[in-house]
């Protein structure tokens, strides 16, 4: 099957290309101080012109193998400016600015790692699962209804709109 496009409509391409990068650290080149992405992976991810953020989360976590927050880098910007890309509209305003300034190029793209990650620490055991922080008597009128209901007082210590009923409610359970 062959796709016809318009060669003067840079934006009706189908496929756009993620140049990303992972694992490694942005830092400033000995040379002259400008920033680089050092270490890690530098790979190409090419994607249909219309994907949504959540497809593209799901495709950089299956190429990286954890779970990532997606920082594009700007066109006209440095390693220094990443935008965050948090959904599909911040994703179609970094495709709609790449489109406008230099169409052809790959989208610059960074990823970290999710910080809530590395905070979860182990359970200690699996008793501290159940213990529940002891919690302070209730007292007032609903907390009194419910003392005398649970205790099964004679059927006249209850009422309902002012008649005595036989079978209080939550008696027995």
């Amino acid at each position: 099957m062959t796709r016809i496009t318009d060669s003067n409509d840079k934006s009706s391409s189908t496929t756009i290309k993620f140049l990303y990068s992972y694992g490694g650290k942005i830092q400033p080149r000995k040379i002259d101080g400008k920033l680089r992405y050092v270490g890690g992976h530098t790979r190409v991810l090419a994607v249909d012109r219309f994907v949504t953020y959540a497809e593209l989360i799901v495709k950089f976590w299956e190429a990286c193998g954890f779970s990532v927050k997606l920082k594009c880098k700007l066109p006209t910007e440095d390693l220094d400016v990443l935008v965050s890309i948090t959904g599909d509209e911040d994703l179609a305003a970094v495709l709609e600015e790449y489109d406008r300034v230099s169409p052809d190029v790959k989208i610059r793209a960074v990823l970290f790692p999710i910080d809530s990650l590395k905070t979860i620490s182990p359970v200690s055991s699996a008793a501290s699962l159940f213990d529940f922080p002891v919690a302070t008597p209730l007292r007032g009128p609903v907390v009194a209804n419910y003392n005398a209901i649970t205790q099964q007082r004679p059927f006249s210590a209850f009422k309902f709109h002012g008649f005595p009923v036989a079978n209080p409610p939550f008696a027995g359970r």
